[in-house]
Order: C-alpha cells, then sequence, then structure tokens
C-alpha cells in the first residue's frame, strides 16, 4: 500500500462515494427491522438517526479548517498524551474487527439463505474472504476507484424501489401511526437505525486521502443523505406492501420486497436474484473499507513500513476467518449490544475526540513526547 503523501488525489466525488459506501450494504438488507426492541415507524427513525452523524462531519470539518489537518488521529495524537491516545486506537480496532466479523458472519447467512442453500458457510466465509485478502492488497486508491465504478449502479436499483409507492399493493395505511410510543422506547429502539450510519467512522482514516481543496462536509453530507433516502425509501415501501406484523418475520424484509414486487409485475422473475447480486459486490466494498480501516489503526499502534503494510492485512483476515469459522451462527444473535458499541464508537468517541481537538490550541499543546 502506497504513504499518504502519494494518495492524496481523492476528491469530492470519491469522498461522496466513499461515505455512501462505508455504511449502506450492512444497513440495506436487514431494513427495516433488526433489533429486539421495534416499533412501527421505522422509516421516521432512519431520518432522525442521521442527524448526529451531520453534527459529527461538521465538527470534523471544523477541526480540519483550524488545525489545518486532514488526518485527524495523527492530530489526537499530537495534541493528547499516550495514556489516551493508544486506548482511544485500540477500542477503534476492536470495534470495528467486531463489525467486520459480525458483517461476514450476516452475509454467509444471506447468501446460504437465498443463493446457495447447499454450500457449507466455512466455504462461503473462506472464498470471500480470500477475495478481499487480495482486494486489500492493492491499497486504497484501489478500492477507492471501485467503489465510484458501482456507485451510479447501486445508487440507481435503490432509488428504483420510490416506484414502488405507486403500486397498487402498496397500502397507506401500514405506514400509520406515525408516533405510538413513548421517548425511551422509541430511543432504544432507534439504537438500531444509529448503527447504520456507522460505517462513516471510517472516514477518519479516508479524510488524509482527500485534496485539501474539498469542502469535507458538504461532500460527506450528501453521502449521508444518499444513504438515508436510500434507507428511508426501503423502510416506506417495505411497510407500505407488507405492514408491520409480516415485515418482523421475515430474515431480510428487503429482499421478500424484491421478490414479491418482482413476481407481480412478471418482470424480470429472478430480479431478486440480481438484487442480491449487487448485494453482494456492494457488501465486498463495504468490507474492503472495513477491513482496510483495521489495518489502518493497527498501522497506528505498531507501525511498520509500507512495503510490508500487507502483514497487518494477513493478521486482519486471518483472525476474522479463525473467529467467523470457529463461532455459533448468528441467528439467535442479540444485536442490541453490537448497536450500542457501533454507536460509541462510530459516533460518541468520534465526537468526543474532535470536540476535544476543537478546544486545543493550534501550537503549544501538551503532547506527553508525541510531537
Amino acid at each position: 500500500m502506497d504513504p499518504i503523501s502519494q494518495e492524496t488525489n481523492n476528491g469530492k466525488g470519491e469522498l461522496i462515494t466513499f461515505t455512501y459506501s462505508s455504511t449502506i450494504t450492512l444497513g440495506l438488507i436487514f431494513l427495516p427491522y433488526i433489533s429486539e426492541t421495534e416499533i412501527r415507524s421505522a422509516w421516521l427513525k432512519v431520518i432522525i438517526a442521521v442527524f448526529p452523524y451531520f453534527l459529527l462531519m461538521y465538527l470534523i470539518n471544523k477541526v480540519i479548517k483550524k488545525h489545518g489537518e486532514q488526518d485527524i488521529l495523527g492530530l489526537f495524537k499530537q495534541k493528547s498524551y499516550k495514556i489516551f491516545y493508544y486506548p482511544v486506537v485500540l477500542y477503534l480496532l476492536f470495534s470495528t474487527f467486531y463489525a467486520s466479523l459480525t458483517g461476514t458472519k450476516s452475509l454467509s447467512i444471506i447468501v446460504q439463505t437465498y443463493l446457495m442453500q447447499d454450500t457449507d458457510q466455512a466455504v462461503i466465509i473462506g472464498a470471500f474472504l480470500l477475495v478481499a485478502f487480495l482486494g486489500l492488497l492493492y491499497g486504497i486508491r484501489t478500492i477507492t476507484r471501485m467503489l465510484v465504478l458501482s456507485f451510479l449502479l447501486e445508487v440507481a436499483i435503490v432509488f428504483s424501489l420510490s416506484f414502488i409507492i405507486l403500486s397498487e399493493d402498496f397500502r397507506w395505511i401500514n405506514l400509520a401511526p406515525v408516533f405510538s410510543t413513548d421517548i425511551l422506547t422509541f430511543g432504544r429502539s432507534m439504537l438500531s437505525d444509529m448503527s447504520r450510519y456507522g460505517g462513516v467512522v471510517t472516514l477518519l482514516a479516508f479524510l488524509p486521502y482527500v485534496n485539501k481543496s474539498v469542502n469535507i462536509f458538504k461532500a460527506t453530507s450528501i453521502g449521508l443523505l444518499l444513504v438515508m433516502y436510500s434507507y428511508f425509501i426501503v423502510c416506506f415501501t417495505t411497510l407500505g406492501i407488507f405492514g408491520f406484523e409480516q415485515a418482523m418475520n421475515f430474515l431480510s424484509p428487503t429482499t421478500a420486497l424484491i421478490q414479491a414486487t418482482s413476481a407481480r409485475t412478471g418482470v424480470l422473475e429472478r430480479m431478486d436474484l440480481f438484487f442480491l447480486s449487487i448485494w453482494i459486490m456492494s457488501f465486498y466494498k463495504i468490507a474492503l473499507i472495513h477491513f482496510w480501516f483495521g489495518t489502518f489503526l493497527m498501522n497506528r499502534i505498531v507501525k511498520v513500513k509500507p512495503k510490508r503494510e500487507w502483514i497487518h492485512v494477513c493478521i486482519f483476515v486471518a483472525l476474522i476467518a479463525i473467529i467467523a469459522l470457529s463461532t455459533p451462527s448468528l441467528i439467535n444473535f442479540s444485536w442490541e449490544p453490537f448497536n450500542l458499541n457501533t454507536l460509541f464508537y462510530s459516533l460518541i468517541v468520534p465526537m468526543i475526540l474532535v470536540s476535544y481537538l476543537l478546544i486545543r490550541s493550534k501550537k503549544g499543546a501538551g503532547t506527553g513526547g508525541n510531537t
């Protein structure tokens, strides 16, 4: 993988694409319901859940303007002490590994359920991780180019779901009531929806590779708006077609929606397989982003030369493979602890980090020997 100095050529389009690709896939396939505490108005929750991440992007942009530095973690290392810096990076690394592991096992369930029922999960996971490993060896520049190439197709497919609202099978009555629960229950239920945006934490590693002329807040906001609309339209159409009670019984309501609409229209009878193929490709990209972020964090803890960063790639992917193949399936998995941890590592911890950097002076800060 090339050093940052040789890769800071990503512009606004690449940043929008990276923001969208970093978080869309896993959150999309299980929409609208996944947590133990769910309410009817999932489409409202995904809209509200995005606003804290807009605030995070705004604060990151303020930090960049104040210090003239886009490497947030590097800046935090300069402005803090090792006793604070390394625990934060280790926590981010652990959480990224946890998210990558959970995503990999989720992929195997979806593929085995809808595409390859007779294939052992070990084969699915092994093949996926092998391809991901080879992709990681090419570095972030190649990964970014791949994101851009398939971005428009993914957005077009998701936006095409908007036309389901015009279908005779769509029932507006299924969307009511808009708000029918207390604030505490609503907030607890929204944990799952906030975690769907958690992938944006990988921007902490990608921003150093973006041209300094790019308006960070504007580009990331566009990416988040695209994610939010994608989540909203999937929730809206799924609930409109199936209703709350029926949607709760599906492993993947989104896949069931594609199957139902394609069967009724008679157009592209196996549209669900086409959708799943695109989803698997999208999942491959989000896995590359998170795996790469994990190796980026590993390099911040144990620095190696650019030519030897493949060692971190080998370690990260090997650990994912070993644990994924040696642990039970996620069928009875409790999502609430996962969602809560995702909220902390993707929002609360970065929010505290950038708030700290905002109150630190540009020069003369105590560094504990890190400068």
